[in-house]
């Protein structure tokens, strides 16, 4: 088998039947720029802010648009730094292919695959295009992820090969015929429907509360509209401004910081080890509460060494006989391997062979061996050891080897074919030898081990060998805990209500065949289990894609990590609990951004509606808006990641959130209601009397009434700004302040008893203050001119301190006692009815 010149290689480019459909690791930077930027959201402000622009509104202007504006630049250039690392990490785990040119083998990219190429496809390889097989030897080839079908499939000379396929066991060449869209994948696909991006339940969440939202902002608009335009004939621009304000009720900064967090943290745990084929599969991590794994490349380093070998025959009839399989086989994994190294290969004549798969735990040969025919086999004793008389002594052997953490196969010889009827077949067996190995425990595999349990995590093994050798194996590497034990026959023989309970309760799954540690996830997942499943080889693939995380490892083979949600790059076992600790952390930020985005954003919707329906006024100017959102949520938000804690996640996020976020907004607005009514009486009776004419000076105006008439609306009087900058003052204290109860350092300040000890939000906090402060003392131009804000007395300021406090006892002693729980349970359960609206319409999508 030749294969294509170099030159038939060059005119096949020449002539375009070239592979060159790229597989899409994401998002292009076209496309991130044009989904940050052209959303409905943003292209209204945007138009409101060319609007108030137009009316000569230059800072309303900036505010409706400033926010948005740096949201899509931040945004924008944090993923496409993100996307350019995970791209280039992508391109060490992308699959590659083995083609024959100019008579040898070449290992090239997908994209290099030419028409006519001829392809090698062994055990472990997925079929990166369609073709027609040339050779083949024991050619046995999965097809379940195109058809469904769990069965394997046998391949001879003339058969077609479909990309998507994965050779499970054999060997053989075949010629590309057909790829990228050609394909018979890229057709299945073509048949469907157009596949769209599945949201993540968080996503869904964020979207179901977005809506809400953007109803009520809508709502606060029509009755804006009503009132400016036909009840007081105000003018356009300030129905404009007021238009800012109820649209800044709707979140929808939020889709852009999860995008740019689960960007952010996947970058995080890329550089750690663990790639995540998907961004959003950062959320799924954080969800799991049950780790399944092969011992193989995580307890263990997958290298394995011969131990000793127990004869059943002469020994130099045994050790020819070792030879002679280890040279015949097709099946050169990495047991083979230890039998070549110690009894090195005697070549013969191969009339027949069945090679190794996961499914049948052996692989036979037919040898003529000097003209004297033999059929030999090496495998699992619990497989073909019901084949051989006299077996109770070798039992007793391997339970003795697997009590001491070793590894065992058998090699028996026997007569006749290995098939009968096209299936493999296994007649009366002769035992030769049963061989030892052992194989390394990994160095930091108890360490590892020990951040899943100090997690709260569900550990499960689950093995092709021996489930006493994994058993020993725990205690070579002095992995604590107690170890339940089963095999894959044990859970066969047991009803469907008994074999699921037996599944939760063992951790150590032993002689487990592909659709047993298939059915093992689907069990836990019935019962309520978030799982990942850790493998390496085509016998893990169905179990990796039914679990909610699939991870394999970069030396695994092609086929499981195609259908991985992530890929431990250079096998690091270790890197995983980091990868799924930081997957908690990151939803937890998540979790406690929206506690402080939707606080605020319920309570501007509250004193909008209160203070414009009562005294046909606005809370605050959208320049004051812009300074709330900006102190309150948006500095703390780009941090929070930083200091949460790495919380179990398994309930939906946003139901929590609102019993906090609801009672939270009525709080702080009733305290901002307080200190506006106080601040306007206080005001109006001469007892605070703002000095005008110093800010005159200070903010560069001409005269006080110059500056008032700048810091009013609508033409309002001195009570209405000054009630209006204590009340912008004390909601965004108040939104900052909330921090304490969200991540409290003292347990005092916890409304749950839990405390998170990072120093981080009090350093920001004290940043924050200490900006606000010299702001005031230093730049009060900056507080007049820009934010439209009143400076007061001291005396003032000390008086919201104190409110401030008051507010803090208070919201924090009525949240402890569950503080209007009703309003909140109603809310939740039209959210909750929105939010299964919202599953049904992404089941229908995937459909």
């Amino acid at each position: 088998m030749e294969g294509l010149t170099s030159e038939e290689v060059r005119q096949e480019m020449r002539d375009g039947h070239v592979n060159n459909v790229e597989e899409k690791t994401g998002r292009t930077y076209a496309d991130i720029f044009a989904k940050n930027t052209f959303t409905p959201y943003n292209i209204i402000l945007f138009a409101l802010g060319a609007m108030l622009l137009l009316f000569g509104n230059i800072l309303s202007a900036i505010s409706a648009t400033g926010i948005i504006a740096i949201n899509i630049l931040i945004s924008t250039f944090q993923e496409m730094r993100a996307k350019r690392r995970l791209d280039k990490i992508a391109l060490l785990t992308r699959p590659k292919a083995t083609v024959l040119r100019d008579g040898g083998e070449k290992e090239i990219q997908p994209t290099e695959i030419v028409r006519n190429d001829v392809i090698v496809l062994r055990a472990g390889d997925q079929a990166l295009v369609d073709g027609e097989v040339l050779e083949c030897s024991s050619l046995e080839i999965d097809e379940s992820l195109l058809t469904g079908e769990s069965s394997s499939v046998r391949k001879e000379t003339g058969d077609r090969i479909f990309s998507g396929s994965v050779c499970i066991a054999g060997e053989g060449y075949y010629r590309v015929t057909a790829f990228g869209e050609d394909s018979y994948a890229s057709k299945i696909l073509r048949s469907a429907k157009k596949m769209t991006s599945k949201r993540t339940p968080l996503q869904m969440e964020t979207s179901s509360i977005t809506s809400i939202l953007m109803g009520i902002a809508v709502i606060l608009m029509l009755i804006s509209v009503v009132c400016e335009i036909l009840i007081r004939d105000n003018s356009w621009e300030h129905t404009l401004e007021i238009f800012v304000i109820c649209l800044d009720v709707v979140p929808i900064a939020l889709f852009l910081l999860i995008t740019l967090t689960y960007m952010v943290s996947a970058v995080r745990m890329a550089n750690s080890g663990a790639l995540l084929q998907r961004a959003n599969s950062v959320e799924s991590l954080s969800h799991v509460d049950t780790v399944c794994m092969d011992k193989t490349g995580t307890i263990t380093t997958n290298r394995l060494r011969f131990e000793s070998a127990h004869y059943f025959m002469d020994k130099d009839k045994a050790d020819r006989l070792a030879s002679i399989f280890a040279a015949s086989t097709g099946s050169k994994n990495k047991t083979v391997g230890v039998l070549s190294e110690k009894f090195g290969e005697t070549p013969c004549e191969l009339l027949e062979e069945v090679q190794f798969t996961s499914k049948r735990k052996y692989s036979a040969v037919r040898v003529s061996d000097g003209g004297r025919e033999t059929s030999l086999y090496m495998g699992a004793w619990n497989v073909i050891g019901p084949h051989c008389a006299g077996s109770e002594g070798i039992s007793a052997m391997i339970r003795e080897e697997s009590g001491k953490g070793l590894r065992t196969v058998v090699i028996c010889e026997g007569h006749g074919p290995l098939s009968e009827g096209g299936e493999p077949r296994i007649p009366d067996l002769t035992p030769v030898m049963m061989v030892s190995m052992r194989d390394e425990i990994r160095a930091n595999c108890r360490e590892t081990i020990q951040v899943f349990l100090d997690n709260g995590m569900d550990l499960k093994v689950i093995s092709g060998d021996d489930p006493a050798t994994v058993d020993a194996m725990f205690s070579l590497a002095g992995i604590p805990g107690e170890r339940k034990l089963i095999t894959g026959a044990e859970l066969d023989a047991m009803p469907g209500p008994e074999r699921d309970r037996a599944i939760l309760e063992s951790n150590i799954f032993g002689r487990m065949k592909p659709d047993d540690k298939e059915y093992v996830i689907s069990s836990l997942k019935r019962n309520g289990r978030y799982v990942a499943m850790i493998g390496d080889g085509v016998n893990d693939v169905r179990s990796i894609k039914a679990a909610q995380v699939g991870v394999s490892l970069e030396s695994g083979s092609n086929a499981a990590k195609g259908v991985s949600d992530m890929i431990l790059v250079g096998d690091d076992f270790s890197s995983l609990p980091k990868a799924l600790v930081e997957g908690r952390k990151t939803v937890s930020s998540m979790r406690d951004i929206l506690r402080l985005y939707l606080t605020r954003n319920f309570a501007l919707a509250l004193m909008f509606f209160i203070i414009y329906m009562a005294l046909g006024t606005i809370p605050m100017k959208p320049i004051q808006n812009t300074f709330y959102a900006f102190i309150s949520v948006s500095i703390l938000a780009f941090f929070m990641i930083l200091f949460s804690r790495p919380d179990v996640n398994k309930n939906l996020i946003l139901p929590d959130v609102l019993k906090f976020a609801l009672p939270s907004s009525i709080i702080i607005v009733a305290f901002g209601l307080l200190a506006y009514a106080v601040t306007w009486t206080e005001v109006g009776n001469g007892h605070v009397v703002p000095d005008f004419g110093w800010m005159a000076s200070a903010g560069g105006f001409g005269s006080a009434e110059e500056a008032i008439e700048y810091l009013s609306w609508s033409g309002s009087g001195i009570e209405e700004i000054c009630a209006r900058s204590n009340l912008v003052l004390f909601v965004t204290l108040a939104g900052l302040g909330q921090i304490m109860m969200i991540t409290p350092y003292f347990r005092f300040m916890s409304i749950d008893g839990k405390t998170n000890r990072s120093l981080v939000p009090w350093v920001i906090l004290g940043l924050i203050a200490l900006m606000l402060a010299v702001a005031y003392a230093f730049f009060p131009w900056v507080m007049i001119r820009i934010v439209n804000l009143v400076i007061f007395e001291p005396k003032v300021y000390a008086w919201l301190g104190v409110l401030l406090v008051v507010w803090f006892v208070v919201e924090r002693a009525l949240l402890r006692h569950g503080f209007l729980s009703g309003i909140s349970s109603w809310f939740e359960k039209r959210y909750i009815r929105k939010l299964e609206r919202e599953y049904a319409k992404e089941d229908s999508g995937d459909e």
